[in-house]
């Protein structure tokens, strides 16, 4: 399977920044947003980020996946930790979503060199 996290992180900052040209206002609205709900809070930062990346796997979704695994890393998520909690998703979503937990591990490879 062909997937190259850093190759998809680059388009779609290159496809948000035209967004964040075009929309600047909505745009930084929703930045504001997902930096209020990532915050430190009752939860503390490094479980949301392992809570974002569950739900990442759960939604399908290529691109939330390696932005989710960096922060995780960066939290001190071990690889271990982030494939378990992955298992969550396909608890919920089915086996379909294991398709999105290679995703992961890949992911966590690649950002890892």
């Amino acid at each position: 399977m062909q997937y190259e996290p850093k190759s998809t992180l680059d388009e779609f900052n290159r496809l948000m920044a035209d967004i964040r040209k075009s929309i600047p206002d909505q745009y930084q609205a929703f930045i504001s947003q997902k930096d209020a709900i990532t915050k430190e809070g009752t939860i503390p930062e490094k479980i949301k980020w392992l809570l974002l990346l569950v739900s990442s796997v759960t939604e399908k979704c290529p691109v939330c996946i390696p932005r989710a695994v960096q922060h995780c890393l960066d939290m001190g998520w071990s690889k271990k930790e982030m494939l378990e909690a992955c298992m969550v998703a396909v608890l919920v979503g089915g086996s379909s979503v294991m398709t999105y937990v290679t995703l992961v591990d890949k992911t966590i490879q690649d950002l890892s060199k």
